[in-house]
């Protein structure tokens, strides 16, 4: 199947947004100030920022989170509305789970290893293609994708933080048929990757670098390299009919090189999230004050 070509709409889109003007800086100061600091960080938004970082929901934390596919409103003759949630089991522990195609996974966070100077996590990640999905949709394979990742605050420059992290994508032929896209790899691979996050809050700034192989566990030996600079932007409660969820739009794009030749990918999402906490706290909250 021939790879479709970058959208130059999603191109224009990311530029659009770096350029946009800066919030209100009152506005900013207060909305920043009444969020606790893990909704002011950037999280794994796929597609645009892939890497799990090393940090887990809160104990008892129960997050919602609903991200449509941007590009397929001008790409494909469907819209792919995955809908998951994420689940922090304790300090240590979180889970997550996706529904459109079955995702699932698993983070453990070392709390004192390594601390303070990194912070540490490994988790797995499992998708598998269901039912009859549009054949363009998915490779027809099973992944089940164990990592390690290492991250580091700057002493220099606040909200960043660097990353190194290693992952092994085993593959497994599914009863979905599928197909695959230009340099997508055909067997079993392992991934290095490296990069940065910097959060200044509402925006949020991306670089992801890795190189992959199949030399050492696939059943050929192709190599792929990637770069990926992306964005992300906390929408203002204006943009959003005051909803009290978080609303991100994020947007990246993938220069990549690899057994097919090269390949520019644009990807967009809009992300909302919605703690049930923080829902229970309110309803809790006006509880209290309608007493008497």
């Amino acid at each position: 199947m021939k790879s479709p070509r970058p959208s130059l709409a999603g191109g224009l889109g990311l530029l659009a947004l770096f350029a946009l003007p800066p919030l209100n800086a009152q506005e900013a100061e207060t909305s920043a100030a009444a969020l606790p600091p893990e909704e002011k960080e950037m999280h794994k938004i796929s597609g645009v920022f892939d890497t799990d970082l090393p940090k887990t929901e809160r104990k008892g934390s129960i997050r919602f989170i609903l991200h449509p596919h941007l590009g397929d409103f001008h790409r494909r003759s469907y819209v792919r509305l995955p809908f998951g949630i994420r689940w922090g089991v304790n300090d240590h522990l979180a889970f997550s789970a996706q529904v459109g195609s079955v995702l699932f996974g698993a983070k453990y966070a070392f709390v004192k290893w390594l601390k303070p100077t990194y912070d540490l996590s490994t988790g797995i990640n499992v998708r598998l293609p269901v039912d009859h999905p549009p054949i363009d949709m998915t490779d027809g394979h099973n992944h089940y994708t164990p990592y390690l990742v290492i991250g580091r605050k700057s002493r220099r420059i606040a909200d960043l933080t660097y990353f190194v992290n290693g992952t092994v994508d085993l593959m497994d032929q599914s009863s979905v048929p599928g197909n695959f896209r230009k340099n997508d790899m055909h067997s079993s691979s392992m991934i290095l990757g490296t990069g940065f996050v910097l959060d200044r809050y509402p925006y949020h700034y991306t670089l992801e670098v890795g190189y992959q192989t199949t030399a050492l566990i696939g059943r050929d030996s192709n190599q792929l390299v990637f770069v990926k600079p992306g964005f992300a932007w906390d929408l203002p409660r204006r943009f959003t009919f005051n909803s009290k969820g978080r609303w991100l739009v994020g947007l990246s794009m993938k220069f990549a090189q690899g057994p097919d030749g090269f390949r520019l990918d644009t990807s967009g999402k809009i992300r909302g999230e919605f703690s049930l906490r923080r829902w229970m706290n309110d309803r809790r909250n006006r509880s209290s004050t309608a007493r008497p």
